[in-house]
């Protein structure tokens, strides 16, 4: 037991030795002991070290995503903002988007309420759009047209149609005549009443308006009910239509309040034992004295087309209108022939028109007509244009929609006509102007 016990004193005096012997041997030790541990137990932080440089790094590409369509629509909305603050020159010619000024040269009395102006372009265009882009620069791009002017003070705009050339006059010099009326509360019209030679008006334009040539297709009638300035779209259309086709006839009904739109003279005496008889439109002849503006260029057109073309006038101050006969007997003045079917044609279904206005549309589709072999496409042509009151007589009231005016349904004589006679409803396209 003694024994035992000297042994156990002695290991413990000899491992004290050796802990103060590894204590005091300075940092010797130390640093071996701790280069090997380290060895074999590298540091956490080198290893996560080492496991970041070996995994994907991700945080740089999601940031350019993101920084990347900001950028882009940052540049975008600058240059846009930048495009919306720069001043961009407008066009100074005659266009369809932005007025441009003329300048009126002659200005001719034809009633107190009544003129006719002629304008002409501030800025020269040697290729006017509504000329043709050909050879044959003197005639007129399109049918029917017209353009808007604007009245400043108020910021409004109307259509006004210009008049036809007379056949000594060159349009390509840009000058531009126009039969106007100020009558009532027309704002428009009295501001241009009010303009004197030498002073500007501002024109935009040109606006297109009905496609003649394909609604009249293969047939050759035109029949145009004309109230007061009304008669100059017929003007255009009756020398389109005459132009385009030697066999075709117009017949031109003229309606005014007073007899100086017509000449500048007294009425045609009347013969007392014919006072008793009803009183009849009278035909508008070459020899008419001492002609307005407008009566000097139907007769231009007169002696272009002959007996082609029949114009008849009548004056409200003197008690003759057009009666429902004188409308018939014009539309039956040439045989009937057969006439395709039309259902569901924009150009030739009368029911198609309620809600067309009487503007061209360039990008809707063509005629839908499907006629038998042997029958002409198209049909003739019934057109009023004038006043409101003097539409809605002659062929039912336009209607409001969607803030422009649109054709409507068919009334007035020009209705009666259709339900008497199914031959000219089927055979006659009524439009209004």
């Amino acid at each position: 037991m003694a024994a035992a016990m000297r042994i156990y004193t002695s290991v413990l005096r000899a491992r004290g030795q050796g802990r103060n012997f590894i204590n005091t041997s300075g940092s010797h030790w130390s640093r071996i002991s701790t280069l090997r541990l380290r060895a074999y137990n590298p540091p956490s932080r080198s290893l996560s070290t080492s496991r970041q440089a070996q995994r994907p790094d991700f945080s740089t590409p999601k940031q350019a995503r993101v920084l990347s369509p900001l950028i882009f629509i940052t540049l975008i909305i600058g240059g846009v903002g930048y495009y919306l603050a720069t001043p961009h020159p407008k066009p100074d010619t005659l266009n369809d988007i932005s007025f441009v000024p003329y300048a009126i040269t002659h200005r001719e009395a034809i009633s107190p309420t009544s003129f006719v102006i002629t304008i002409v372009p501030r800025k020269p265009n040697p290729s006017p759009p509504y000329l043709t882009p050909s050879d044959d620069a003197s005639r007129w791009s399109h049918p029917l047209w017209s353009v808007e002017f604007k009245q400043p003070e108020v910021q409004i705009s109307r259509h006004y149609t210009p008049l036809p050339p007379l056949a000594n006059e060159d349009p390509a010099d840009g000058a531009l005549h126009f039969y106007i009326r100020a009558v009532g509360d027309g704002e428009m019209s009295h501001y241009l009443a009010r303009r004197q030679v030498g002073q500007d008006v501002f024109l935009r334009g040109p606006h297109v308006g009905f496609e003649l040539a394909e609604r009249l297709g293969e047939h050759k009638r035109l029949v145009f009910l004309a109230g007061g300035t009304g008669v100059v779209p017929g003007m255009q259309a009756a020398k389109a239509v005459l132009e385009a086709n030697r066999d075709a006839s117009v017949d031109l009904l003229w309606a005014v309040r007073k007899r100086e739109e017509i000449q500048n003279s007294t009425a045609p005496k009347q013969s007392s034992w014919k006072f008793w008889q009803e009183k009849k439109p009278t035909i508008l002849s070459l020899e008419v004295e001492n002609p307005s503006p407008v009566t000097r260029r139907l007769q231009d057109l007169k002696a272009t087309y002959g007996d082609r073309l029949k114009i008849q006038v009548v004056v409200d101050e003197e008690g003759t209108k057009f009666q429902e006969k004188d409308i018939k007997n014009a539309i039956l003045a040439s045989p009937s022939t057969a006439v395709s079917p039309s259902s569901g044609c924009r150009f030739h279904d009368q029911m198609m028109h309620v809600h067309a206005s009487e503007f061209a549309l360039p990008d809707a589709p063509g005629c839908a007509c499907k006629p038998p072999e042997g029958t002409p496409l198209g049909k003739n042509l019934l057109i009023v244009s004038g006043p409101d009151g003097f539409i809605e007589h002659y062929a039912g009231a336009k209607i409001w929609l969607g803030g422009q005016q649109t054709q409507g349904r068919i009334g007035g004589l020009a209705g009666q006509l259709q339900r008497q006679n199914p031959t000219i409803a089927q055979a006659w396209l009524v439009l209004k102007m």
